[in-house]
């Protein structure tokens, strides 16, 4: 008896040492294993705000997305896991084995699968509540993520750009916005027994916060019929590439904004970069309205007033020629040299300004200077100070050369004379709206004047006459029921002709194109505006025959998408006559030295 009772006392002792070391000594640790087993806390995702066309139509969202990883120390029976987890996610039960044994005994991370179907995770969740199957799943892990998505393949993809692994914007306006585009994350704490949460338990909230979404100008239908207007055109000409942008000139909102170019494999595709603002191009005959603009505003000129045009010019070191053999030396009122494209015209013209007049009208159209846009490695162009022009500048900057613009440049450009004179920046974000629904305004520049109402009417009559008139060089960019304004340009491209030869335009024979056409319509109430750029065609290497039909076609599907109606004057397109070659653009882009603004 005294035996028993000394046994007892031992284990009663023990008892009350277990009961000091689990209430007084280590009370926290305990707690911690209580806490753990009663209180489940999980992530609440603040999803990556999508970005949307002008009408809401989603070009890029988040989704929820389950990934299934294994830490391989936990796992006990890779093969006895494996065998319950190959079913659920469809793959072989070997496959699974070798992913939950992970790459060694230290490895504490193994993907098995990076995502799975929500039915996969339905039943992931009824095997991890069978008590059955909880021990042979211990280690086994359902990871949420976002899963960023792009319903519509390339649409507008280089505008769109993309994000990497964690949803963090690497390009495109995915990257300009990702601060105000990142959602926060939250989380959710409850209070759970044997049967489920607990009525009356602790429960606490951290409620996500969903980023905000982009409204964009763009319309995705016009993108649309843009994309596959400049496929089709750039695989028939067989160039290295083709951009487009389609704005409306009132507002400056781009409604398009495409690139295509020329694969390995011949065929032509919407790549990842955006040209139409991270290259730039000499655009050539097409610039010739900064210095026709500059004429009637500065000199009182008219679409009348006669200009003397020999069949060349010398400027500087270089001869200017007019092109064509039949011209006949006389002169020409200021409607013919813009309509048939005249080089000896535009330059006398700009001899009559001089250097500096045509170098600040050159800015106030917004060439070299940034749109605003604030596109990521957007390129500005170069207009040189006039301190730094050569000799023979004076003859190559106004007809298009020697001076570089990307296509948004070129398209603000003729929405001043689409506006009455007046330069309205171009935008891509119409609006922000964040997780309340309420929208918020993005920061725009302020529209300015650069030429009076009358100069741009007088320059508006030219530009018809490009797409009217029986000699003119853009009859082909003619849209039946509207009436065009427009203009044509031709020209030479910087090339090297080996790794390390200078830059230069190359020589009859040897020539390299960049045609363009750019202009709006209807011409006497403008609502549409179009710049289309064809990089090196080989099939012709005259704006007029490449780049001007691409422009009617964009012109015809917008029209009727936006529901703008005809005008009064009914054009028929007539005849396709040629466009302006490129002039010799003078030594400064013929010696060893770069062209002026060929770094662009």
């Amino acid at each position: 008896m005294l035996a028993l009772l000394g046994t007892l006392v031992v284990i009663g002792g023990l008892f009350s040492a277990v009961l000091v070391d689990l209430q007084a000594l280590r009370p926290e640790r305990y707690q911690d294993v209580g806490l753990s087993q009663r209180i489940r806390t999980q992530t609440l995702s603040g999803y990556r705000g999508s970005i949307l066309d002008r009408d809401g139509f989603v070009l890029a969202t988040s989704t929820p997305g389950f990934e299934v990883v294994a830490d391989p120390s936990m796992i006990e029976q890779p093969g006895a896991t494996a065998a319950v987890l190959a079913p659920v996610l469809g793959l072989e039960p070997s496959v699974v084995e070798t992913a939950l044994r992970g790459s060694g005994p230290a490895d504490r991370f193994s993907m098995i699968v990076p995502e799975i179907s929500d039915v996969a995770f339905q039943q992931l969740e009824a095997l991890a509540d069978d008590e059955a199957q909880r021990g042979v799943l211990s280690g086994v892990f359902v990871r949420r993520f976002e899963d960023r998505v792009y319903p519509n393949g390339t649409l507008a993809r280089p505008i769109i750009g993309g994000v990497d692994p964690d949803e963090n914007g690497t390009y495109g306006l995915e990257w300009q916005f990702d601060e105000l585009m990142q959602g926060r994350s939250g989380s959710e704490t409850i209070e759970r027994g044997v049967f489920g949460s607990i009525t009356g338990g602790f429960h606490s909230v951290d409620p996500a916060v969903e980023g905000h979404d982009l409204i964009l100008t763009l319309d995705h239908r016009i993108q649309h019929v843009v994309e596959e207007s400049l496929i089709e055109h750039c695989q028939e000409t067989r160039a290295n590439g083709a951009q487009a942008v389609v704005s409306d000139p009132r507002t400056g909102e781009i409604l398009a904004m495409a690139t295509v170019v020329r694969n390995e494999n011949g065929t032509c595709s919407v790549p990842l970069h955006n040209a139409t603002l991270v290259e730039t191009f000499e655009p050539g005959s097409v610039l010739k309205i900064v210095t026709a603009a500059a004429a009637v505003e500065q000199l009182g000129m008219t679409q009348d007033t006669l200009i003397d045009v020999p069949a060349s010019v010398q400027v500087g070191d270089v001869e200017f020629f007019e092109h064509g053999a039949g011209h006949v030396a006389a002169p020409y009122p200021m409607s013919q040299i813009i309509s048939q494209s005249m080089n000896v015209g535009t330059i006398r013209l700009a001899e009559q300004l001089g250097k500096e007049t045509l170098h600040d009208y050159l800015l106030a159209f917004g060439l070299g200077q940034p749109t605003g846009l604030e596109f990521r490695h957007e390129a500005r162009g170069r207009v040189a100070d006039p301190d730094d022009w050569y000799g023979s500048d004076l003859g190559s900057i106004p007809i298009g050369q020697g001076v570089t613009s990307n296509a948004v440049q070129l398209n603000a450009a003729y929405n001043v004379i689409a506006n009455g004179g007046l330069y309205v920046p171009p935008t891509l974000v119409r609006m922000t709206v964040d997780a309340e629904g309420e929208s918020h305004n993005v920061a725009q520049q302020g529209s300015r004047r650069v030429v009076g109402g009358a100069t741009a009417d007088e320059v508006t009559d030219m530009l018809v006459g490009v797409v009217e008139h029986e000699t003119g060089t853009g009859s082909a960019a003619a849209v039946p029921g509207y009436s065009v304004a427009g203009k044509t340009g031709t020209a030479w491209k910087v090339f090297r002709e080996g790794p390390d030869a200078p830059l230069t335009y190359g020589y009859n024979g040897n020539r390299r194109y960049i045609v363009s056409f750019a202009g709006f319509l209807p011409a006497e109430n403008p609502q549409l505006s179009i710049t289309v750029v064809v990089d090196e065609p080989q099939t012709d290497n005259t704006a007029g025959r490449v780049a001007a039909p691409v422009f009617a076609d964009i012109a015809q599907y917008s029209l009727r998408i936006l529901g703008i109606p005809p005008g009064e004057n009914f054009v028929d397109s007539g005849d396709l006559v040629r466009g302006t070659p490129a002039p010799n653009a003078g030594a400064s882009g013929i010696t060893e030295t770069a062209a002026p603004g060929s770094e662009e």
